[in-house]
């Protein structure tokens, strides 16, 4: 027996993840505080709070969100927002932005474009925006990761992706060594 054919619309895979850019927040504040506010916005993906070599903030971040609508969201309440005395400034982060204007088609990448640094390699101060910024010059990073202990500090090594195998192999050239 055959049973009815159902047409459903499919809803287009779209990857609507939007990084925004936090600036001045409190020298206090850690990923986790940071998180916790934009919590109310919409969904977090990722917090981080850039540090300096000393370990203490510098005084900006960036957070991922699920949506876009929680990325206007999030501008909306938090740009201009007073948080422990200081005004925070939400916008859309351009260091993490796309390299591709239409995301309908996001990047899956390919195992041949990834760059790994073996562990010792890295200061344990670095963030993987600090490392995403570094290879940046080697050609489009789609994808920055450092390895974090179950502390939450670095473990001194991480990952690159690339967006081509150019900007990998580049990236090889300008650091192996």
């Amino acid at each position: 027996m055959n049973k009815p054919r159902v047409d459903r619309p499919q809803a287009a895979l779209r990857d609507t993840r939007t990084q925004l850019f936090v600036g001045n927040l409190p020298y206090r504040v850690r990923w986790q505080d940071l998180k916790d506010l934009f919590r109310k916005a919409g969904t977090v993906l990722r917090a981080d709070v850039s540090l300096g070599p000393d370990n203490r903030s510098r005084g900006y971040g960036t957070v991922l969100l699920a949506t876009a609508e929680d990325a206007g969201r999030a501008i909306d309440m938090f740009n201009g927002y007073c948080w422990q005395t200081r005004t925070l400034e939400v916008r859309p982060d351009r260091l993490g932005a796309s390299p591709e204007p239409d995301l309908a088609q996001p990047a899956i990448p390919n195992p041949s474009q990834s760059l790994a640094l073996s562990g010792g390699h890295l200061p344990f101060h670095i963030q993987w925006q600090d490392l995403k910024d570094l290879f940046r010059a080697a050609g489009s990073v789609a994808r920055a990761d450092v390895a974090l202990g179950p502390d939450g500090r670095s473990r001194g090594f991480g990952t690159v992706t690339f967006v081509t195998e150019d900007g990998a192999e580049r990236a090889r050239l300008l650091f192996d060594g």
